[in-house]
């Protein structure tokens, strides 16, 4: 029977996105073989609900990452391979005197795209935390300013120094990967992706791992698209023309794009549309829009299935799942023309520049003349990135456990 280790480092995260949905999915399907299974988690973390739930319903035996003597353990325990479902989890580890196989899974290395060109800094960015975002997020973005604002005043020397070093000496940022660049070389070491982009990022930022990278697309993680969906809870919701959009409190998925532009959509097209964000302490006084905290599963499978379109204004992405979920429901979307997401989601969306609102709300003029037309663009791209998923699932199980 194989040894399988597998990352619930990740799992221990108290948060639903994709790379944490993505896991959960491997996880599952590994727990449906014929194998015997070992958890490694960080001893410095909360153990959760997720994991708590796992070790009582799953035979499953929990390995701590802290243990002084884990790499000696993990080797004694003859471990066929070691399962990594986010690469960054594991970001402060060296795990290069592990002997078994190792297959970890890089979704994306977003946070060195973005700091190219410092977009993460830039004013709208700034406008968007400080207009739009609440409690201590605007809290800690006040602090970051006065902050700021006392270097420039009396550190001013120091600043210049600095920007002097920068400009005759620049250097890539990758030591917040320097673990992850020297564990890909290894030879027991498989590195998975999830798009070509991603692959071609890893290459570009970490250079070449020692095997070849595999390219498999992020499993479908709910496969209940054609349940039921209960009536919304939010009444305010029910019957409105709504564009919709995720994870807004999350800077790099850039909705100031979309919030600083709306006004003039809504007068161009008489106030006709309304706007959900999902996303957490967020505060917008604008009128027909809408924001919701928190929602549960099938809620949000409400929220897709009843919205108009879907926004994607994403300044980058590993894979994409929005867009894809929205499609199950056939709900067209508009997205960014940027990194993964013309690969994913092929002639099906509307595509805009994230750089540019009056780009974006030309998409949106466009998706209201013309919505069917995309609606069956979305159907026919649903039909075969679903295929690809299932396929894509299969080969990573098989990669992992072969």
């Amino acid at each position: 029977m194989k040894k399988i280790l597998f990352d619930f480092v990740t799992l221990q995260v108290n948060a639903i996105w994709g790379g944490i949905l993505y896991t959960q999915k491997i996880f599952d399907e590994i727990l449906d073989k014929e194998v015997e299974i070992y958890g490694l988690y960080d001893g410095n973390m909360p153990i959760n609900e997720r994991i708590e739930s796992i070790t009582k319903q799953c035979k499953v035996t929990l390995l701590n990452i802290r243990d002084e003597y884990i790499f000696e353990i993990i080797n004694n325990l003859r471990i066929d391979t070691f399962f990594i479902g986010i690469a960054q989890s594991y970001g402060s580890f060296n795990l290069c005197a592990l002997k078994c196989k190792v297959v970890i899974v890089c979704h994306d290395l977003n946070d060195m795209s973005l700091e190219y060109f410092k977009i993460l800094n830039a004013e709208p960015l700034k406008i968007f935390e400080e207009k739009y975002l609440i409690n201590e997020i605007s809290a800690r973005a006040c602090l970051i300013k006065k902050i700021k604002f006392f270097i420039k005043i009396f550190l001013y020397p120091l600043v210049l120094l600095r920007r002097y070093i920068r400009q005759k000496k620049f250097t890539l940022p990758v030591s917040r990967h320097a673990n992850l660049e020297k564990l890909i070389k290894q030879p027991n070491v498989f590195v998975v992706t999830v798009s070509e982009y991603s692959k071609c990022s890893i290459q570009y930022f970490l250079g070449n791992p020692k095997n070849k990278i595999e390219v498999f697309y992020s499993p479908i993680v709910n496969e209940n698209f054609d349940e039921k969906i209960e009536n919304f809870s939010k009444a305010e919701i029910k019957g409105k023309k709504y564009f919709l959009m995720l994870s807004v409190n999350r800077a790099c998925k850039n909705a100031i794009l979309l919030l600083e532009q709306w006004e003039r959509f809504c007068l161009s097209t008489n106030y006709e549309y309304y706007f959900v964000l999902v996303g957490k302490q967020i505060k917008v006084d604008l009128k027909n829009c809408i924001a919701l905290e928190e929602v549960a599963s099938e809620e949000l499978a409400f929220l897709y299935k009843n919205a108009f379109a879907l926004v994607f204004p994403s300044f980058t992405e590993g894979f994409g799942y929005p867009p894809i979920e929205a499609a199950a429901y056939s709900t067209p979307s508009i997205c960014a023309n940027v990194t993964s997401i013309p690969e994913i989601c092929g002639e099906m969306p509307i595509y805009f520049s994230p750089f540019y609102p009056e780009d974006l709300f030309r998409a949106m003029i466009k998706m209201t003349e013309n919505r069917e037309f995309y609606v069956e663009k979305t159907k026919a791209r649903f039909l075969e990135i679903k295929q690809r998923q299932k396929q894509d699932l299969k080969k990573i199980i098989d990669f992992i456990l072969g």
